[in-house]
C-alpha cells in the first residue's frame, strides 16, 4: 500500500510538473493582456533577459554596419565603438516591466520610438495571446523542452519563423521565469538602425 501511494504521488507530481510551464505561459499572457506589471515582474529574470537582448541588438547592429559599403574603416570603428557604449542604455530602456508589456501585447515597443515596418502581420496578430483555449493550444504546440528546467515557446504560432518571438522560460524553485526573448528579424533590424543612428555616428565620406 505504501509503495502504491508513493507511485501515485510520483505520477501526480509528474503531471503537475508537465502542466506547470503551460500554466506559467497562460499567467504571463494574462499579465500582458491586463497590463499587470507587478505580475509580469514576478515572472521575468531581468538580468538574463537584458543580456539576451543586448547580444541580439549588438549582433544586428554589427551586421548593419558591415553591410554599409560606403563607410570607411574609420567610420566603421567609430560606429562600432558607439554601438558598444549605447547598446546597454537602449536595451536597459527596453527591459522594464512597462516596456515588456508594451512589447509583448502587440509585438512592438512603441514607447522605445522604434517605427513599425509597413506590411506584414497586423499589431493584434503579433502579441502574446492566450485568451482562448484555441490560442493556448496553438501556443502549447510550439513548446520545445530544454531538459527538465527549460522550455521555449514561439509566438505568434501561425507566423513564419522570421516573424516569430521565441520565449524561453526556466524553472527556478517552483516558478517558471522568462530568461530569454529572441526577437523577430524585422524588430532586430529596426533596433539596429536606431543604434547606428544615435550620437556618435559620422556621415559617410564623399
Amino acid at each position: 500500500m505504501r509503495w502504491w501511494c508513493l507511485f501515485l504521488g510520483l505520477v501526480l507530481a509528474w503531471f503537475v510538473y508537465s502542466l506547470s510551464p503551460y500554466l506559467a505561459l497562460y499567467r504571463l499572457s494574462e499579465a500582458v493582456r491586463t497590463g499587470d506589471v507587478a505580475a509580469l515582474s514576478q515572472r521575468v529574470n531581468f538580468r538574463t533577459l537584458r543580456l539576451s537582448l543586448s547580444r541580439q541588438a549588438t549582433a544586428a547592429a554589427m551586421q548593419a554596419i558591415e553591410a554599409r559599403p560606403d563607410l570607411s574603416s574609420r567610420d566603421r570603428q567609430i560606429l562600432t565603438d558607439a554601438v558598444a557604449s549605447l547598446v546597454e542604455p537602449v536595451v536597459g530602456t527596453l527591459v522594464t516591466p512597462e516596456m515588456l508589456v508594451d512589447l509583448m501585447d502587440d509585438g512592438w515597443p512603441q514607447r522605445l520610438g522604434v517605427t513599425r515596418p509597413e506590411g506584414g502581420a497586423s499589431p493584434k496578430d503579433r502579441g502574446l495571446s492566450g485568451r482562448t483555449l484555441s490560442e493556448l493550444f496553438a501556443l502549447a504546440r510550439t513548446a520545445e523542452m530544454r531538459g527538465f528546467r527549460g522550455v521555449v515557446f514561439s509566438y505568434p504560432p501561425d507566423q513564419p519563423r522570421e516573424r516569430q518571438y521565441r520565449l524561453r522560460l526556466r524553472l527556478r524553485g517552483f516558478t517558471w521565469r522568462v530568461v530569454e526573448l529572441d526577437l523577430p528579424a524585422d524588430l532586430r533590424d529596426r533596433i539596429s538602425q536606431k543604434l547606428v543612428r544615435l550620437p556618435g555616428r559620422t556621415e559617410p565620406r564623399p
